[in-house]
This record gives C-alpha cells, sequence and structure tokens, in this order.
C-alpha cells in the first residue's frame, strides 16, 4: 500500500507544529549554554547546624525533609536526588533546596537556589523539570525524530529537491563527523 504523498506532508506538518516550540527552546537553551555563561542562580543560606551526625543517605535524606517542612511548609518537590553529603531537591527547573553535610565537622547547610530564566529552561532542556515532564519530553523527542526523517523523506522525493537534500545532509553529516572526531 503506497502512501499519497499528501498525507505524508500533513503528518509532518502536524508533528512539526506541536514541536516547533520545544525544537526552538531547546536549540536556544542548547545554543546559550554552549557560547557563552548566561545560566545563573541566586543561593540563600536558610538553614545552617553544626553537631548533627547522619549515618547513611536515608538518614540524611529524612532530615532534609522534616527540615523543608518546617522552612517552608507549602514547598512542594517531585523528589530528591543527592549523596551522603549533598543533596537536592527536583525539580531544579524552578526555586530548589540544597543541602550540604559536612561530616568531619558534621555541619548542615540547607541553601535555597532560584535559577534565572535561562538556567530555568536549560534545566528542563536536561530533563530536570517536573517528573511527569521526563515522559513528556521523551515522547515529544521521538516526534522530532520523525519530523526530521520525514522531512528528509519529502526532500528527497521531489526530484527538484533531491539534490540539494543530499548535499546539506552529507554536508551536515561529514560536519558532524568532523566535530565528534576531535
Amino acid at each position: 500500500m503506497k502512501i499519497k504523498r499528501i498525507i505524508f506532508i500533513k503528518v509532518h506538518l502536524y508533528i512539526s507544529g506541536i514541536i516547533i516550540i520545544l525544537l526552538s527552546l531547546y536549540t536556544l537553551t542548547g545554543s546559550l549554554h554552549l557560547l557563552g555563561d548566561f545560566e545563573s542562580e541566586t543561593s540563600k543560606i536558610v538553614y545552617e547546624q553544626t553537631g548533627i551526625h547522619k549515618n547513611s543517605k536515608s538518614e540524611l535524606e529524612s532530615y532534609f525533609r522534616t527540615k523543608l517542612n518546617e522552612l517552608s511548609p507549602g514547598y512542594r518537590f517531585d523528589y530528591m536526588k543527592g549523596s551522603n553529603e549533598r543533596m537536592m531537591t527536583r525539580p531544579t527547573s524552578r526555586d530548589y533546596y540544597t543541602l550540604s553535610y559536612n561530616k568531619q565537622n558534621e555541619d548542615i547547610v540547607i541553601e535555597l537556589k532560584s535559577p534565572n530564566l535561562v538556567k530555568k529552561l536549560m534545566e528542563f532542556h536536561k530533563g530536570h523539570g517536573p517528573k511527569l515532564s521526563r515522559s513528556v519530553l521523551g515522547v515529544m523527542g521521538f516526534f522530532i525524530f520523525f519530523s526530521v526523517i520525514s522531512g528528509l523523506w519529502l526532500g528527497l522525493s521531489l526530484k527538484a529537491y533531491r539534490k540539494t537534500t543530499v548535499l546539506t545532509t552529507l554536508s551536515g553529516l561529514i560536519l558532524f563527523a568532523i566535530l565528534f572526531l576531535l
């Protein structure tokens, strides 16, 4: 069964329309990340304590949860990530908390981090947004892939665009290979 070209064009356009904002944000944040130091965040110490002894990551996480509930009762987060010396709440695409634990001095410091817009977008780009967004972004990644592949197929399927499509695709492949092998 041969798929009609017009149907393929419509599918390509629908997928492209859905992903255009996400693709634009990904390319913009990726470019800003690679070209300069546009990501920043402010940090404010909200709690310090000395003489706290914690033996394990789970003890430290439990302590962190309790302190967060005391310091900011309405604060919501999806999960915690870290080790037995440093932890953070996620998502980091909005204000979040970190906990640092110095085992030698038995010091604990909890900080509130407030990322700027570029840092928030980059954290989202890296999959550090709300937990639900990770699954949605994974699916959207496949949409991006299918949009690019369908665009390539459309370019190759028209004789007038075939040569240009092949040359530009090969140029991109060569550039990628050179950069990858550096």
